[in-house]
């Protein structure tokens, strides 16, 4: 449902972003709900955080402002202010009661998409507020592992991680719930961040960044800790161009995750139709490529 914005709406807005402490003392004063529902389900308090405005924030909060509140993609306050580094506000927010573990909708917590963005003063700031390290997303991913398998280590020692538990990581991925025969990823992508930027660029759509990286030799039908194929990340999250694309690039459509399901039971569980017709269109493209019919037969098919 569009929002109307009335006049008070946009001076909530402009007071919200640029510390406006006047301006949102008199929409207080005049009684307007200061934590009402702005585009996507935002806030004002996630816009003060976001710009790093600790006074607005402070006094919103004051005022009741919902510091759990999540807008439709299942970001908060304080996920925004860990986004752009404002760290004085990620202490406001959790000392006022903000959730430090919550998920986004892609189960993320602020500090594994901290690690995913090699941002290593948020991280340290939320380690010290308290944040776990080990809550994994859809992916099988956790601040921690994906630490391990990450090339700074600088980061790695934010984590308390030694030297020796990323050498031996690669073993432990391939030998994680006796999964020892499953196609993983190679030890050059496991254990740097190279597969991560891989599954990374299928998650977002980023077809550019996958052709590259393919390109440089990344294993397309490598997995996750929990079986999870760059195609499968592509599909859960909607990216059908991504989906065909990785297929044309290699990736085995009949790989399953570690509870048996394939990037095509991901797209009919996820009501994705368009990319379930669109690969099971290629899966009949594919079996009809390896037939040996001979090119004037294969000239009829459709």
């Amino acid at each position: 449902m569009a929002i109307t914005y009335t006049e008070e709406h946009k001076r909530l807005i402009a007071a919200a972003r640029n510390g406006d402490i006047e301006g949102l003392q008199n929409l207080i004063a005049s009684g307007f709900d200061i934590d009402c529902g702005l585009k996507y389900g935002a806030s004002a308090l996630m816009l003060a955080a976001g710009r790093g405005q600790y006074v607005v924030a402070r006094l919103l909060i004051s005022k009741g402002a919902k510091v759990n509140r999540r807008n439709r993609f299942g970001s908060t306050a304080l996920s925004e202010a860990c986004d752009k580094g404002h760290l004085e506000v990620m202490k406001l927010l959790v000392a006022s009661g903000a959730e430090i573990n919550m998920p986004h909708n892609n189960g993320n917590t602020a500090l594994l998409a901290a690690t995913m963005r090699r941002d290593r003063k948020v991280i340290k700031m939320l380690l010290e507020l308290g944040a776990d390290p080990s809550i994994e997303n859809f992916e099988g991913w956790s601040a921690n592992s994906w630490a391990k398998a990450e090339s700074d280590t600088a980061i790695q020692s934010l984590f308390g991680i030694k030297r020796i538990e990323v050498e031996a990581n690669t073993a432990k991925i391939l030998s994680d719930k006796g999964q020892e025969g499953r196609n993983y990823s190679s030890q050059r992508s496991a254990q740097g961040a190279f597969w991560a930027v891989f599954m990374r660029a299928a998650s977002a759509g980023d077809v550019d960044t996958l052709r590259r990286l393919v390109d440089e030799g990344i294993e397309v039908n490598g997995q996750s800790p929990n079986g999870t194929t760059a195609l499968m990340a592509a599909v859960k999250n909607g990216h059908l161009e991504t989906a065909l694309e990785l297929v044309d690039l290699g990736a085995d459509m009949k790989l399953q995750d570690i509870d048996g399901h394939t990037a095509l039971d991901w797209a009919k569980q996820k009501g994705q139709v368009a990319i379930v017709k669109a690969l099971e269109d290629k899966a009949v493209q594919v079996v009809l490529d390896s037939s040996d019919q001979s090119p004037d037969e294969k000239r009829f098919i459709v």
